[in-house]
């Protein structure tokens, strides 16, 4: 056996094969067994360092068996090179540097600031002593890991399972890798998806909703993380068998926690790919979930009006996908955000640079590749980006949420989760490399630019901003009423259209009458009896009258006594049996009847003679007064008939043109009238902010249908009280607009803002932190 130490550095590998086309040479590492890559030169350069050659040696025949001329910094560079790629062995007389262990030592390596000294060092740094290479940071042997409870550690899965009836699916789901057009239109489906959330966001919370108890969310949870993440990984398998030709191993490991999750391996082939190969392989897990999320969304809006369960399991897809998708992204842990742009730089030590830089440490180990300031800082940006955006989703969601559930318990329990995910993420970024040590802090003194830097923070800090409360809004018309029947009755006449202007008053239709004008005759008819016979009794009786009264009783007063003599006659001829019962009886009954017709005739003469009586003036008035009472309302009723518009404006009603036959009830509504000559704005401003808005205030709005334009105007009422909304509670603030184009309609909505007291900006964007100590903290207190 040979001894890994030779008098010079050697080349050695496993196993070399050419390729077909003879393009390149496929080696395989003497230790870790990874296929690497090299062209034809590159190989007979590699074969001349054979442990019998120091590096002069090395150039001398590399210009005469090859015919290239390689500098001592060249040669070094494809030396350490092939030493990263596992196919170079340290020599006793020339071994492979070492990495940096003093200042000194680093600043003639160049890694320090400063000049370096010419011929010294190189671009490419040895391996490092500790896991880890330019493809799998801190990862051996794979482009990406478990993270969790094996972190540094790439484990053969547990649970082998076949990919070959799934790696078509996988493929599909990772088209859009495959072009920039492709890329594109997934670009556009998500905005549009995203979209697609935004506004049916009550009804997908609606189905949501079905499925929120414990037991069908549980498994709705559980089925769901584990579809996407057999999903992400099929696809990156199937991009691994596509790029490379190889079937990668793919099943079931052990991840945080001791979870089980699907796993694709990435070494070997994959981590020995070309850099453009190696970005997709790492993408493909993230353009899955968003493919799934795409089509999660779209199933969606084809199902949401099933009855079944299935748009409650697509929504929660969505949302799983979509939470997939954004822990994956986050470039400050090792998963697969972080891991693109490992590749992308082809620096294993990303985050590990970007943590010392900024914390203004002396690296202590030789980074694999020194990255700029330039890249440092725009990796600080991404990274801030997304804590802010993590931050402001945690507060706006689970937060929200638990403080809700568990009051000020749910908000310190949010506090302690995320000051843990920072500790952890920050703490295993300052962890120490092998026994080389943390490094130590190199703060220089602030510069003339770091004082201009300072300068120009605070004054902004200080820069009055006028702080603008906003809120959404709705625009309403200056007056609306609605057009009722204010009797029954079938339409019989329409006499305007919708959209047209009316005034105060005008007939808009015309209702059958027929019943209502039958009333008004009746009760004018009544009227003038009543008031015929009103005059009479004021009169008095004529001498005429009184005459014929007197003769009436002398009439009755003759014809009574006949009827006596007469049924006196029959009687005595009744005794002697002259004449029958019957006739006797008739008799009888004429004399009665002749006397009552004596007593009216008197009575009526009485009457006559009599003065009229108050009693009786007062009865026929007020039976006037009631008929005339009649009268009114049915002239009233013929007047409602006809519905007329109670306020000047513009007509709306969408059935206004079919309402022609139709029987309306009483206080059935025909139509719509507004007047939009002068326009309001509501804005519902959150409690928390109405305490700056005064009347008079200025005020700007946009609507969604014109968002190039803005509506100024002023605040003109602040409603008495707040009022509970989905997003919590809101005082309406109405605002009148100065100038209107005819584009803003009533009922249109968008965002308006109120200008409210200047502050300085620093204060303006702290106040909800300031406002969180001063009510919900203090209410902490005992």
């Amino acid at each position: 056996m040979e001894s890994p130490r030779h008098l010079y550095r050697k080349f050695v590998f496993g196993s070399a094969a050419k390729s077909a086309d003879g393009l390149y040479y496929a080696l395989t590492g003497a230790r870790h067994g990874r296929p690497i890559r090299l062209e034809p030169a590159e190989f007979e350069l590699a074969r001349l360092i054979d442990g019998s050659r120091d590096a002069a040696a090395v150039r001398a025949s590399a210009r005469a068996v090859l015919g290239a001329e390689l500098t001592p910094a060249e040669l070094e560079r494809f030396c350490n090179e092939l030493a990263t790629s596992d196919l170079l062995a340290a020599g006793s007389q020339e071994p492979l540097p070492v990495p940096a262990q003093t200042d000194a030592e680093a600043t003639l390596a160049g890694w320090n600031r400063g000049p370096r000294p010419a011929g010294v060092g190189s671009d490419t740094a040895a391996p490092s002593t500790v896991p880890g290479s330019l493809t799998g940071p801190g990862l051996p042997g794979s482009l990406t890991g478990l993270w969790g409870a094996f972190r540094g550690v790439v484990a053969a899965p547990r649970v082998v399972v076949p990919t070959t009836p799934f790696l078509p699916l996988g493929l599909l789901l990772n088209l859009p890798l495959f072009g920039l057009l492709t890329l594109l239109v997934l670009t556009f489906l998500v905005v549009g998806a995203v979209v697609a959330m935004w506004t049916h966001r009550i009804e997908m919370g609606v189905d949501f909703v079905r499925i929120v108890e414990p037991l069908p969310l549980l498994f709705t949870l559980l089925g769901g993380v584990y579809l996407v993440n057999f999903l992400s990984e099929i696809a990156r398998a199937s991009v691994i068998q596509t790029l490379t030709r190889q079937k990668p191993l793919f099943g079931i490991v052990l991840g945080t926690a001791l979870i089980p999750r699907f796993h694709c391996d990435t070494g070997g082939a994959a981590e020995s790919a070309p850099r453009a190969q190696r970005l997709r392989i790492v993408g493909s897990s993230l353009i899955a979930q968003l493919v799934i999320f795409v089509i999660a969304v779209l199933l969606w809006l084809v199902f949401q009006h099933s009855h079944s369960v299935l748009p409650s399991l697509l929504v929660s897809l969505a949302l799983i996908a979509s939470a997939f998708f954004f822990l994956q992204l986050n470039p400050l842990v090792k998963r697969d955000g972080y891991n693109w742009l490992v590749q992308w730089y082809q620096a294993a030590d990303l985050r590990e640079q970007a943590m010392y830089a900024l914390f203004g440490h002396e690296r202590p180990w030789n980074e694999m590749k020194k990255l700029s300031p330039g890249v440092l800082r725009w990796y600080g940006f991404l990274v801030l980006a997304y804590t802010v955006w993590l931050m402001v989703w945690v507060v706006i969601f689970p937060a929200r949420w638990l403080s809700g559930a568990f009051g000020a318990a749910g908000i310190v329990i949010t506090a302690l989760l995320l000051a843990w995910s920072v500790y952890t993420s920050t703490r295993r970024s300052q962890a120490s490399r092998g026994s080389i040590g943390a490094g130590k802090v190199n703060l220089a003194p602030p510069k003339r630019f770091d004082w201009a830097i300072i300068a120009v923070l605070v004054t902004i800090c200080l820069f009055p901003y006028t702080y603008e409360p906003s809120g959404e809004f709705v625009v309403l018309p200056a007056a609306r009423a609605d057009v009722r029947a204010l009797t029954d009755g079938d339409v019989r006449e329409v006499f305007v259209k919708e959209g047209e202007t009316v005034a105060k008053g005008q007939v808009v239709a015309k209702l059958n009458d027929d019943a209502e004008r039958y009333a008004v005759a009746s009760s004018e008819a009544n009227l003038t009896r009543l008031r015929a016979n009103m005059s009479v009794a004021k009169a008095g009786a004529k001498g005429e009258e009184i005459d014929q009264a007197r003769q009436l009783v002398a009439t009755a007063e003759k014809k009574l006594e006949f009827s006596r003599a007469e049924a006196n006659r029959l009687k005595k001829a009744f005794m002697r049996k002259a004449v029958s019962d019957q006739d006797y009886q008739r008799a009888l009954s004429v004399a009665e009847i002749d006397q009552q017709r004596l007593l009216e005739a008197r009575k009526q003469l009485a009457l006559v003679i009599s003065p009229v009586r108050n009693e009786q003036l007062q009865s026929l008035e007020a039976e006037i007064a009631s008929e005339q009472a009649k009268l009114d309302l049915a002239q009233k009723s013929v007047e409602y008939a006809q519905v007329k518009s109670p306020i000047a404006g513009r007509i709306l009603s969408g059935t206004l043109r079919f309402a022609l036959g139709d029987f309306l009830q009483r206080g059935a509504q025909l139509a719509m009238v507004e007047d939009s000559s002068k326009l309001l704005v509501e804005i519902r401003v959150p409690e928390t902010d109405i305490g700056k808005i005064e009347v008079g205030d200025k005020a700007v709005a946009k609507t969604w249908a014109f968002p190039d334009r803005g509506y100024t105007g002023i605040v003109r009422e602040i409603a008495p009280s707040a009022e509970i909304s989905q997003y919590g509670r809101v005082v309406r603030v109405v605002m009148s607009i100065e100038e209107t184009d005819g584009k803003l309609l009533p009922q249109m909505t968008g965002y308006a803002k109120v200008e409210a007291e200047r502050m300085p900006l620093i204060v303006a964007y702290t106040r909800p932190v300031v406002r969180f100590f001063l009510v919900e903290f203090w209410s902490w207190l005992p």
